[in-house]
């Protein structure tokens, strides 16, 4: 079953035969409404029951897709009353139970997202990143330094390997120009989860140029990537700029 088409809607990003559930598309298309304030801060936004109208799916998958959705610090639910869009302020929100790319959380909250890439090489695995790649040292990678931009200001940089061994060339010279993901993605590639570590940094080493914060403060999320059979593709330390992204976590009894 595909999301229908309603004229109060914007025009749904999946079909049938796209990426995820139907909880899923929901949620994806939900964020978007969230995101691009449909509905503003503190605003309740309509029942599960008008929402299963409007996409004609169950209110069990709505209520999946709103729960997803509280987990990412969007919704505010109050049982016995509604879904309430969160205060979220100004920051780039995510939720770090969720993978996604960093350029579509950015471009999903209004803003236009951009990268530059100071380092972009072929060398061989550090100790480091073989042992997380699972790879021999030595072997082929490809190793980038970027810079990952909304409206034009620098909200993290990123460093990362990727295992190339397998991959053609042509897809190894997109990586070095855009979208990591969106490179895997023309290749039928999907990384399906990570694990990650999250720590506080202070550090006057991290980053360059003018987007560098003179605080030195940044949230680390040091992340490893895999396929769905469980092969690590990529090993990527990202450091987010305080202040300039949030991440949320939604804790329950």
């Amino acid at each position: 079953m595909a999301i229908a088409k309603s004229s109060a809607l914007p025009s749904p990003a999946t079909t049938k035969g796209g990426r995820g559930s139907l909880a899923t598309q929901v949620r994806d298309q939900l964020r978007t409404r969230i995101l691009t304030h449909e509905w503003s801060e503190g605003k309740k936004i309509p029942s599960e029951f008008d929402l299963a109208g409007q996409y004609q799916v169950s209110r069990v998958t709505i209520r999946t897709a709103l729960k997803a959705l509280e987990a990412q610090g969007l919704l505010d639910i109050r049982h016995g009353s509604g879904a309430y869009v969160a205060n979220f302020g100004s920051s780039i929100r995510a939720g770090l139970q969720e993978l996604r790319s960093i350029t579509e959380t950015i471009r999903e909250m209004g803003l236009e997202p951009g990268m530059t890439h100071r380092v972009v090489k072929r060398r061989g695995a550090s100790a480091d990143e073989a042992v997380r790649l699972q790879i021999a040292e030595g072997e082929p990678v490809l190793y980038m330094e970027r810079a990952i931009l909304a409206d034009d200001e620098v909200v993290a940089y990123s460093y990362d390997a990727v295992a190339i061994r397998d991959l053609p060339e042509k897809s190894i010279g997109e990586m070095g120009k855009g979208s990591v993901f969106g490179a895997f993605a023309k290749l039928g590639i999907f990384p399906v989860r990570a694990l990650a570590e999250i720590h506080a940094i202070s550090s006057t080493e991290v980053g360059w140029g003018k987007g560098r914060p003179k605080s030195g403060l940044y949230l680390l999320l040091k992340q490893l990537h895999f396929l769905r059979d469980g092969v690590p593709v990529m090993a990527s330390d990202t450091y987010f700029v305080e202040g300039r992204f949030q991440f949320v976590i939604h804790r329950t009894l």
